[in-house]
């Protein structure tokens, strides 16, 4: 008789264990077989879910997506107007090291995926389309006046960010973003006043 396994629980124990296996070897060793040893278990273990590297990394980027999009409503709250647009960017432009780890996960996921007419609903994409949305939100809270330019600058912002991160995290700092993104907020949300 099979095993009745749980595969939402499933899915999160081979994010957990991707997640280790990139911190402890790095993003490069990722591998469907170096998952299935974290757990214990066989390739079955993970193919079975998971059927290539690339969905592997994509199911742990898949699963911390819940966990920003709590962490972003927590810190965003209440707010309303220009507080809103601020808190937002303010909290796209924040790292703990699971981000960046996530970040790292996230460039390998990236430059091994096609992109296609049949994409526009994976994981790859509804994201990016999330966050950008989020954004544009923000921004016409906050009075803005293009919200669909001050998405994209925005949305080009962060993502720039998130590539900085990887590629040199001492120069980029939390606080080092903090203030060039306290002055593309600035110059956004004054634009008329110029």
């Amino acid at each position: 008789m099979p095993i009745d396994v749980d595969e939402v629980q499933r899915r999160k124990a081979i994010a957990k264990a991707t997640l280790a296996v990139a911190a402890r070897d790095g993003a490069r060793a990722v591998t469907i077989r170096a998952v299935a040893k974290e757990l214990g278990g066989s390739t079955a273990m993970v193919t079975n879910y998971v059927p290539t590297r690339i969905a592997l990394i994509t199911n742990a980027v898949d699963a911390a997506e819940s966990r920003w999009r709590t962490d972003l409503d927590t810190h965003v709250g209440e707010l309303r107007g220009e507080d809103r647009l601020r808190a937002t960017v303010a909290w796209n432009l924040t790292t703990d090291p699971d981000d960046l780890l996530l970040r790292r996960l996230w460039v390998e996921m990236l430059s091994s995926v096609g992109f296609d007419a049949d994409s526009a609903g994976s994981p790859e994409t509804r994201e990016p389309h999330a966050s950008r949305a989020e954004l544009r939100d923000a921004a016409e809270d906050a009075g803005v006046p293009d919200p669909e330019l001050a998405a994209d600058i925005l949305f080009l912002l962060v993502r720039g960010y998130f590539i900085s991160t990887v590629e040199d995290p001492e120069l980029w700092t939390t606080d080092r973003a903090a203030e060039v993104a306290r002055a593309v907020v600035d110059m956004l949300a004054h634009r008329d006043a110029r």
